[in-house]
């Protein structure tokens, strides 16, 4: 019932075309649905160059024509002898007439237009006598499939009735069938020839073509992926070529493919033997099932018909054609009773469709094999490619639902991921909120440590030791305001030393000259100042400002108490340590010079320090704990005076 629907659409589509460019044209064409036909007892292959020089005698007025109706068909044997496939050809003619009303003068010319022809040899059209098309190449794969359009230029007068002669040569027992034939102007022809030129051959090769491509792409994924259980991606590319191989008979042109047609009728077998395995065990891997018994039985045989297909064994293919696509059964019931079976376990809609477009393939198939024996009009359309672009299609459509599942499974696992990584960096940032807080009471804890040492061994150090003279010595007059002074300057320098300094030395000094200036000129110490601009020292935090102010502290101290001195002069300037002896290159540094004008002093050894005097060693060991180095020295000569202290500074601090 649907197929008479399809053909009848069909028809009117053409008939819709055709009338729509006659229309255009002005003038309608003949459309030939009676021609007159003719046996002749002898004939070759090869047509005569014109009707004059053709051994039958076609133009004498003797011979016995019948009237046949178009499209007209001759029965086809299934199976014949070598000795007949090796046997002169059995040739008929046609004779058809134009009117010449239909044959009017156009732009464009005139044209005759023969929808299709089929049979296992030759076909030429002959107008007023000469030939002006033939068939080229294989006489068993011809182009069978594409509609003959012929130039009638020179050939036709306007308003002239014109004898149309069509000569079809084939084997003997495998008849021929010709499409009835339509002549006049080509502007009303061409939307019906280009429409059935589209659906018999130009659409199909689009379609494999985009069908291949994707196979392709499907090869390239399953080279980069293979050995993770990707075969489906291989099958997938074997499929494409196997659909390609099973259809090339239906887009051979005049020039064809330039392989023996033993060959090229086998490999479209093996195509469509291999097109069937293929979608069995791609199949199979989409509804997750394996059926092995049954899988070796398709692939043994596929393999045996494949095998006893050979050309080798002198098997004549252009006489068993329509016994040969008998073979394709077994192997495409296989894949239809997997089919039906997936759709009626899973009842999901994409294995239905799936199901419909396998059973879709059987109907049609019998419909393409009653057209190859000519049991009908073969004017209607081959549509097994378009079946095995459906069964593509829906192969495609569930691989991709499946795919889409697969993307909806791998998102909800990102949204558990994405809420189980929210959480743990929620978690992270609380223990990360309680380590800055544990951090900071550390370092307050460190700071507070640090300051009472430092107010211990400066301001109680200072204190004590007032103390101290005050309770041995009650006699001798002490300095008490003195006394209170200093440990008022080491309160201070503490204090100062927690002010940022922002890894400036200079600022640093300046603070020290502050805290310092009143005191010594107290003392009647004029101090010149001779610094010059310093990089910045990264390392110089709180801790260690107090560690250079420490030591620039006692220094000064020592030089107030016991030096003598009037004058100090304290500079600074980048350095290098150890200073340059021959050209050798140091570390980078900067140094402080304190120099004063009063008596030399040259520190004793660290074993000859009294256990009192505990100066000397703080600024020594303050120098360590910043990788520093300080020395002392001594004008040279009998009236030396006054003594140089330097510290120096690294530019980056070690460890």
């Amino acid at each position: 019932m649907w197929l008479d629907l399809a053909r009848l659409a069909l028809r009117f589509l053409l008939a819709g075309a055709a009338a729509g460019g006659a229309a255009l044209a002005g003038v309608l064409p003949a459309h030939l649905v009676q021609a007159q036909a003719w046996n002749p007892a002898s004939g070759g292959w090869a047509p005569p160059p014109s009707l004059h020089e053709s051994p039958d005698a076609v133009l004498s007025s003797t011979i016995p024509w019948s009237t046949v109706d178009l499209p007209h068909a001759r029965a086809r044997s299934t199976v014949s002898t070598a000795a007949q496939a090796d046997a002169p050809p059995e040739v008929w003619w046609y004779r058809l007439r134009v009117p010449g009303e239909a044959l009017a003068a156009t732009p464009q010319g005139t044209r005759l237009y023969i929808p299709r022809w089929q049979t296992v040899g030759t076909v030429a059209v002959y107008a007023d006598g000469h030939l002006v098309w033939q068939s080229h190449g294989s006489r068993v794969w011809n182009s069978f499939n594409r509609p003959v359009w012929v130039d009638l230029a020179g050939h036709a007068a306007p308003g002239v009735p014109l004898e149309v002669h069509v000569r079809m040569a084939n084997l003997p027992g495998v008849g021929g069938a010709l499409s009835s034939v339509w002549a006049g102007p080509a502007e009303a022809l061409w939307p019906g020839w280009r429409l059935r030129s589209l659906l018999q051959t130009d659409l199909v090769a689009y379609l494999r073509g985009a069908y291949l491509v994707l196979g392709v792409f499907a090869l390239a994924v399953w080279l980069v992926r293979r050995g993770r259980g990707e075969a489906g991606y291989l099958l997938f590319f074997l499929l494409s070529v196997g659909h390609l191989l099973a259809t090339l008979f239906y887009l051979v042109d005049a020039e064809g493919f330039g392989v023996p047609d033993e060959w090229f009728s086998w490999l479209t077998l093996v195509g469509s033997l291999g097109s069937s395995a293929c979608s069995f065990f791609l199949l199979c891997r989409m509804l997750g099932r394996g059926y092995p018994r049954l899988a070796r039985a398709v692939v043994a045989y596929c393999g045996l018909v494949a095998l006893a297909a050979l050309p080798l064994w002198d098997l004549r293919h252009e006489a068993m054609l329509p016994l040969l696509r008998l073979a394709l059964f077994p192997p495409a019931l296989v894949v239809l009773c997997v089919a039906a079976l997936g759709a009626w376990r899973e009842r999901s809609w994409s294995s239905v469709l799936l199901a419909g477009a396998v059973a879709l393939s059987f109907p049609l198939a019998v419909h393409d094999l009653a057209m190859q024996r000519y049991r009908i009009s073969i004017e209607h359309i081959y549509l097994t490619p378009y079946v095995y672009m459906g069964v593509f299609t829906m192969f495609l459509l569930v691989g991709f639902t499946r795919y889409h599942r697969a993307l909806e499974v791998a998102e909800q696992a990102n949204a558990v991921q994405a809420e189980r990584l929210a959480a743990q960096e929620l978690q992270l940032r609380e223990t990360h909120e309680l380590l800055r807080a544990a951090e900071r009471e550390q370092t307050l804890l460190h700071e507070r440590q640090r300051l009472m040492r430092e107010m211990h061994d400066g301001v109680g150090s200072s204190l004590m030791s007032a103390l101290r003279l005050v309770e041995t010595a009650p006699a001798a007059p002490v300095d008490v305001a003195q006394v209170l002074r200093e440990c008022i300057d080491d309160l201070k320098i503490s204090i100062d030393s927690l002010e940022p300094v922002n890894a400036d030395l200079l600022a640093l000094l300046a603070g020290l000259r502050y805290r310092l200036g009143l005191r010594l000129e107290g003392a009647g110490l004029v101090m010149h100042w001779q610094v010059d601009d310093l990089p910045p020292l990264p390392w110089l935090d709180a801790q260690n400002a107090l560690h250079v102010l420490r030591i620039l502290q006692e220094i000064l101290t020592n030089i107030l108490k016991h030096s003598g001195a009037t004058e100090i002069v304290l500079s600074t300037a980048e350095a290098v340590w150890p200073p340059p002896e021959g050209g050798g290159d140091g570390t980078r540094g900067v140094q402080v010079c304190i120099r004063d004008n009063g008596r030399p002093f040259s520190p004793p050894a660290s074993e000859a320090l009294a256990p009192a005097r505990r100066g000397l060693p703080n600024v020594h060991s303050r120098a360590l704990a910043l990788g520093a180095h300080c020395t002392w020295s001594t004008s040279d000569g009998a009236q030396a005076q006054g003594s140089t202290f330097t510290l120096w500074l690294p530019l980056h601090k070690q460890g």
